[in-house]
């Protein structure tokens, strides 16, 4: 008979085996769809072909959508994350007014559904007279994607340990000086995973970006929405969105080894530090 704690491990395997299938197959399909000669995507496949990547890289209006949305998701990265180091610096202070308060206003969109948020936005521009933008998409990603950018740097910030900058400041460096030498450099794992979360929120997002981005210029998540329903369209988002997936592997795969490197050094110098230190005879 099978013990409990193996036939508990078969169970598990199997869940997350079937977990693993469930997520990334569709993934799978839309990349063998992609270099389907047929524009209908069904089974079985008609021959293989790379023609609607040419189609698709010849439709401006896709390449401009996603071109939007990796430019806006970019700089949502870069932003979020200036302002989570900025929100986590606040939130690790000592003392702080109104703590649990300001957390819990920097965490709410997390728990606000997008939808409502975009309508929120678009009645604030409204009232203010502003008109729908790419600015405004922009904005409101970073909205969303502070709180994320927070929940990553924070806890990578409060486990520093406090002696590190206190020495530097004993040496002569003042506090900006200090937080540039000393404090931003063991923080660029979790700097590096804010980026890529934030932007990944930004390029992904729909909600937002149907309700603020003008007429004439969708993001691409907008796009591929409008495409789908299209069916001379389907082919050439299909082929684009196959690009994304093996990107965001790659990219995905790139960050972790950049991630592994930075702790390896970190790990490195902290070793280097803990040295004990001996003396040379008098």
């Amino acid at each position: 008979m099978i013990g409990a704690g193996r036939l508990a491990r078969v169970v598990l395997h199997s869940y997350f085996l079937l977990l693993v299938l469930f997520l990334y197959l569709p993934l799978a399909v839309l990349v063998i769809f992609a270099f389907n000669d047929s524009a209908v995507p069904t089974l079985p496949l008609s021959g293989f072909t790379t023609k609607w990547f040419h189609q698709a890289f010849s439709n401006t209006d896709l390449t401009g959508s996603a071109e939007r949305s990796l430019v806006i998701a970019v700089l949502d990265g870069i932003l979020a994350t200036a302002l989570g180091v900025v929100a986590a610096i606040g939130l690790a202070a000592r003392r702080v007014f109104l703590r649990s308060v300001i957390t819990t206003i920097l965490l709410l969109p997390l728990v606000v559904p997008y939808i409502v948020l975009a309508v929120g936005l678009v009645i604030l521009l409204h009232d203010l007279g502003i008109a729908t933008s790419l600015t405004a998409v922009l904005l409101g990603h970073i909205v969303i994607s502070l709180p994320y950018s927070v929940l990553v740097i924070l806890p990578r910030l409060q486990s520093l340990d406090p002696s590190i900058n206190e020495a530097a400041r004993d040496l002569g460096a003042n506090e900006a000086k200090a937080f540039g030498l000393v404090t931003l450099p063991l923080l660029i794992p979790a700097l590096a995973s804010s980026f890529l979360i934030a932007a990944t929120i930004s390029f992904d997002e729909f909600a937002i970006a149907s309700f603020l981005a003008p007429a004439g210029t969708p993001t691409f998540p907008v796009f591929v929405y409008t495409g789908a329903r299209t069916p001379l369209l389907q082919p050439e988002v299909i082929a684009v969105g196959s690009l994304v997936v093996v990107a965001s592997l790659v990219l995905v795969v790139v960050a972790e080894l950049i991630r592994r490197f930075w702790e390896g050094r970190l790990e490195g110098r902290r070793r280097t530090d803990q040295a004990p230190v001996f003396a040379v005879g008098a």
